[in-house]
């Protein structure tokens, strides 16, 4: 069963995604006469990644907490 994550659980999908990049890859986002901060520079990129994908339907498969246990009968014998 696919369901739609949260945005909270895809902006963090990505933060993970962009903290774990080689430093070059980040390092680009900002000339050499301005200040580096690698965390801003990741919030950045998170929110223009969110901002792009929010016309998408983005699905992940269900955990198992998140499926349920059966089917309800649709004619319950009476």
């Amino acid at each position: 069963m696919m369901i739609r994550p949260d945005n909270k659980e895809l902006a963090s999908a990505i933060s993970i995604a962009l903290l774990t990049a080689k430093p070059y890859a980040v390092r680009r986002l900002f000339s050499a006469s301005r200040a580096f901060d690698r965390t801003v520079a990741i919030d950045t990129l998170t929110s223009r990644v969110m901002a792009a994908l929010r016309p998408y339907e983005i699905t992940r498969e269900a955990l198992p907490h998140e499926c349920a246990v059966g089917t309800m009968p649709l004619f319950p014998d009476l």
